[in-house]
């Protein structure tokens, strides 16, 4: 009896830090079978994106994790409607088995009825603005408008480390966010200060209706601006998005529209975009892209995708085919 109470009271002891420190374990596998056709410039493999304008005709069968993750977070309440949060999340190899890939966000921060305050790694006020009016159906399939390389969409969802940054509550609809991050002698141009970078948003969801606009310098004479919007009506949903970018010389302008119909357990995607560059005076890149997705259940999906990508400065055209599945856990 005494050895019964005596190992009830350890358990008890080594489970009580746990069930405190209320930590959540979850993620996301998400794995595809793709097949790349055609000229090859900037398309990525499962390696990553490739720069070899020296290929051609290349028909690539790959199987590639897209994204797949696992992360922990969680929170401790410190009283008056005042918590504790922290969040750290990784990628994680489910092609290739790599055991650890490259950090997703991680932060450690404070939240109340005032709104969010953190800093550590995390995505800028400008990537959340990016993704806030939907315009990212199907994101991190081979129709994400990124995959491609092509389009000057990637650079609009950076994670930025050393980010000290501010999300406020949602106030009838809007929220505002807004994030610096100190150069710390290595990053935007070299800087020392506690605001190097900057970046802010706005966001507003009601009704079906999402708007957002951000804006974003990252030093060294690069900053950009983007202004989005989504409506879904019944099983309908179309968003846009347009963003300029002033690099140095070059002023670049990207348009992508997207639009989505939902029928039971199933969606059916349509994408466009196009990027036009003044430095290569024209249209440097325009990509269309279908997608169908099937729910398996709340958790798990299957799905195909087909895109076309063509880019002129290089004068190469690809082509996309993807099936992939994902279970969110």
């Amino acid at each position: 009896m005494k050895k019964s109470i005596l190992a009830a009271a350890i358990a008890a002891a080594v489970a009580a830090p746990a069930v405190n420190a209320n930590v959540t374990i979850y993620g996301k596998v998400h794995v595809s079978v793709d097949n790349i056709d055609g000229d090859m410039y900037n398309w990525p493999d499962k390696d990553g994106y490739r720069h070899d304008d020296s290929i051609s005709d290349l028909d690539q069968w790959q199987v590639k994790s897209r994204a797949s993750r696992i992360g922990f977070n969680g929170t401790e309440d410190l009283g008056n409607g005042l918590s504790l949060i922290w969040k750290a999340e990784t990628t994680y190899d489910f092609a290739d088995g790599s055991a650890w890939g490259s950090g997703r966000n991680a932060y450690i921060g404070l939240t109340g009825d005032w709104g969010t305050f953190l800093y550590g790694r995390h995505d800028t006020p400008y990537k959340m603005a990016y993704y806030a009016g939907g315009v990212e159906m199907m994101g991190d399939t081979i129709i994400d408008f990124g995959e491609t390389g092509y389009l000057d969409s990637t650079y609009s969802r950076v994670r930025a480390s050393n980010a000290i940054a501010y999300v406020s509550p949602n106030m009838n609809g809007l929220t505002i966010a807004a994030a610096i991050v100190p150069g710390e002698g290595n990053n935007f141009d070299k800087g020392t200060g506690l605001a190097d970078a900057v970046s802010i948003s706005g966001m507003y969801s009601n009704n079906g209706l999402k708007l957002a606009a951000g804006y974003e310098d990252l030093g060294d004479d690069d900053n950009k601006f983007l202004v989005t919007a989504g409506y879904t009506m019944n099983n309908f949903t179309i968003a846009a998005l347009y963003q300029n970018a002033d690099f140095e010389d070059q002023d670049i302008d990207t348009v992508l529209l997207a639009g989505s119909y939902s029928m039971g357990n199933n969606t059916f995607v349509a994408k466009w975009g196009r990027t036009k560059d003044s430095y290569r005076d024209g249209t440097r890149a325009t990509v269309w892209s279908l997608g169908a997705e099937h729910k398996l259940s709340k958790r798990s999906s299957v799905y195909v995708g087909y895109t076309n990508a063509d880019e002129n400065y290089q004068d190469d055209s690809m082509d996309g085919f993807s099936v992939g599945m994902i279970h969110n856990f």
